[in-house]
């Protein structure tokens, strides 16, 4: 995709890197043939470096607080699949200082942490690349979760209830709640102590700019502060928001960027208009930019792309239904679609999960984006 085509100001993409890839089988057919390479710094900057080249605006690094699973909110035994994940914070600061990359989309889990840390981490990011990055806070209904941390357990969705949106909103509501009050908590300790308060003269710090909060009633998180390290900027949040009222709401109630998740039964222009209503009838919502999550198999012509989708379920055992609209094509045709997207909904970008990174990821940066 030539940039001029896509006007770079008005669209960007995104490479969401996760593993060896985003469809279960990934590792089987990677080019990756050391487990410990996904867990070298030197993987993820090879990345970062690839997609800052090839004119990716940004990427993103997933948290989980258990480990992945084939089977939903359940261990599994697989022993052919990538389990485990670098610490997403440590890997960003890896990013932020050894590549190029426009901006790090972080996700920290909001259900089982404290507000305090989270803003120390993401501030202290903020501190490293100033402006690049991004704080996606994840709800978590996986009682695994709960487990892993000690802490109290939490609703939890069945694997049926991710595709009926009433569901999620029923099950999930108290969650979303307080996910709500934790990203206000976190974005007001980062005024605590702003970066201004750091002298160049006589006088290293101006303790009368550094204060604790003053508490409104949050007694969910009541963290007062001040941080213990200086906030240089503040980060935007972005908000993974599947078609449901509770993830929209918090989207339009903190974010500054939401990732809808289309499908066939929820295109993209039913989502826009969802949204807009629900950020409409939040109090005190600002205009929120909108972007597409989307899931890609990318071949040579579109066969070749359904036949390595039709390999890769082989290989798994079973197909692959991802939590979002699943496009399998060639490169050129994925850019006529965004194209349509951007000219006719005014998207104001996309991440792509590539279901093979060495294979989709590749053809995102040199086809997707330079082609």
């Amino acid at each position: 995709m030539e940039k001029d085509s896509m006007n770079p100001g008005s669209f960007r993409l995104g490479l969401a890197l996760e593993g060896t890839g985003w469809h279960p089988a990934s590792w089987l057919v990677s080019s990756v043939t050391d487990a410990e390479e996904v867990f070298k710094g030197s993987y993820w900057t090879n990345w970062g470096r690839a997609a800052a080249s090839g004119g990716i605006d940004f990427v993103t690094l997933e948290d989980g607080l258990s480990l992945q699973s084939d089977r939903f909110g359940t261990a599994d035994q697989a022993h052919d699949r990538v389990r485990g994940r670098l610490d997403p914070v440590v890997t960003a600061a890896v990013l932020l200082a050894t590549t190029d990359i426009s901006e790090v989309v972080v996700s920290r889990n909001v259900t089982h942490s404290n507000p305090f840390h989270v803003a120390a981490q993401i501030g202290s990011l903020a501190a490293i690349g100033p402006g690049r990055v991004v704080w996606r806070p994840q709800v978590s209904a996986d009682a695994r979760d709960a487990a892993a941390v000690g802490g109290p357990p939490t609703p939890q969705l069945q694997p049926e209830d991710v595709y009926v949106p009433t569901r999620i909103a029923r099950r999930l509501r108290d969650l979303f709640r307080d996910a709500e009050d934790y990203v206000r908590t976190v974005s007001d300790l980062w005024r605590t102590f702003p970066a201004d308060s750091l002298s160049s003269g006589d006088t290293f710090l101006h303790r009368d700019m550094v204060a604790p909060l003053q508490l409104t009633g949050r007694e969910r998180y009541p963290a007062a502060g001040p941080l213990t390290v200086p906030a240089p900027s503040t980060p935007k949040v972005a908000v993974l928001a599947h078609h449901a009222l509770e993830p929209y709401r918090l989207a339009a109630a903190v974010a500054d960027r939401v990732f809808v998740t289309p499908s066939q039964e929820y295109p993209v222009p039913s989502l826009l208009t969802a949204f807009r209503e629900i950020e409409r009838l939040t109090p005190d919502a600002t205009r929120t930019e909108v972007y597409a999550d989307v899931a890609v198999v990318l071949g040579d012509t579109d066969e070749h792309a359904k036949a390595r989708l039709a390999r890769l379920n082989e290989v798994a055992g079973f197909v692959w239904a991802p939590d979002t609209l699943l496009f399998v094509g060639t490169s050129d045709r994925l850019v006529q679609e965004l194209a349509c997207w951007r000219a006719q909904f005014g998207l104001r970008g996309v991440r792509l999960r590539p279901a093979v990174l060495s294979d989709d990821g590749d053809r995102i940066v040199q086809e997707v984006v330079v082609a």
